[in-house]
This record gives C-alpha cells, sequence and structure tokens, in this order.
C-alpha cells in the first residue's frame, strides 16, 4: 500500500512541476537491529544532543538536516516525504493534491504549516523523528517523548498509515515554507 502511494507521490512531485529525486526501490531492508542500535549515537555525533525545541513541530526542518545523516550511516538514499499521517479515527497534518497545489501557487503565508515531512529509504522503510515526540507533547504523553517510528511502514500498528504526497524538498522553497526555518549545515 506505502509503495503505490509513494509512486503516486513521486508521480504528482513531477506533475507538479517539482525536481524529482532518482528513486530505485530495493527489496534489501537497511532498518537492521545493528543499524537501529547505531542511529542514535552516530546522529548525537554528528548533530549533537537534540532537545525537545530541536523536534517538537519540528519536521521540515529537522528531517532536512537529518537527511544526510541517514544516508551517511545507513549509506543509502533518503527520500524528503512530504505527506500526512492517518489513524484508525483520525488524521494529522492532512492534505489533498488540492490544498499542496494551492499551497505551491499562492505560497505559505502563516508560520503555521500544516504539513508534514518524514524520510524514506529505498526499501520504504520511513524515519520519523518528529511525529512521537510531537504527539506526546501535544497530548500529555511523558513515554513518547524522544520516540522516533523507524520502520517498514506494514509493520505500522494501531491503524497507524502514513499518505505520501511529495518527494523531494523543492516544494518547500517553492511554497515559502522554507522561511520557516533555518537551513543548517551539516
Amino acid at each position: 500500500m506505502y509503495e503505490s502511494k509513494f509512486l503516486d507521490a513521486l508521480e504528482r512531485t513531477t506533475r507538479f512541476g517539482l525536481s524529482t529525486p532518482n528513486v530505485e526501490l530495493s527489496d534489501a531492508r537497511f532498518l537492521t537491529e545493528e543499524a537501529l542500535s547505531r542511529l542514535p549515537i552516530a546522529i548525537c555525533d554528528i548533530m549533537g544532543e537534540l532537545n525537545e525545541e530541536d523536534v517538537v513541530a519540528q519536521c521540515l526542518s529537522l528531517h532536512m538536516r537529518l537527511k544526510p545523516v541517514i544516508e551517511q550511516i545507513l549509506d543509502c538514499s533518503a527520500f524528503y516525504t512530504i505527506g500526512w499521517v492517518s489513524f484508525e479515527n483520525s488524521e494529522m497534518f492532512k492534505q489533498t493534491e488540492e490544498s499542496m497545489s494551492e499551497m505551491l501557487k499562492k505560497g505559505i503565508t502563516g508560520s503555521d504549516v500544516n504539513i508534514h515531512a518524514w524520510l524514506t529509504l529505498p526499501s520504504l522503510e520511513i524515519l520519523d523523528f518528529s511525529l512521537p515526540t510531537t504527539y506526546a507533547k501535544a497530548n500529555g504523553i511523558e513515554e513518547g517523548i524522544g520516540g522516533a517510528i523507524t520502520m517498514h511502514p506494514s509493520d505500522l500498528t494501531g491503524g497507524m498509515v502514513y499518505q505520501p504526497m511529495l518527494v523531494g524538498e523543492e516544494f518547500l522553497s517553492k511554497s515559502g515554507a522554507m522561511r520557516f526555518f533555518a537551513t543548517y549545515s551539516i
């Protein structure tokens, strides 16, 4: 299911006139137990200790900064993916093709950017370092703070579904969303 939505997002990205990364899907899994055990230490070594302010509602900038780090650590491409997340009874950051097109045409004018971003690997595994902490803080759930979603979407539970809409970073600059966060170099 995620594969067809991801491929649709690639096609939509091209149709919107945005550059599309060269994507070659792979059956190999990159998020092995060994890789997942190295990941937090390697991220900390490269980026320093991330605190809640670095993570809560910072998915756009956080995943932009993490992309080269993840590519270095896992030795594979990581595709910046913009979309939304649905659960059994709710939706977060929901967007439609029409709303994304409007953002691109008119620009994002307010600082309340209601879109979500994560990284997708060639294996279609998802890395989302923002949503668990953002959700936990918004709902007063302590045990979610500092969490990350690092798995294949077929392994998600609780009716959670990632809905990719666009692939690549160009939407951020063309829509004006990039002006709401500082760009960091690594």
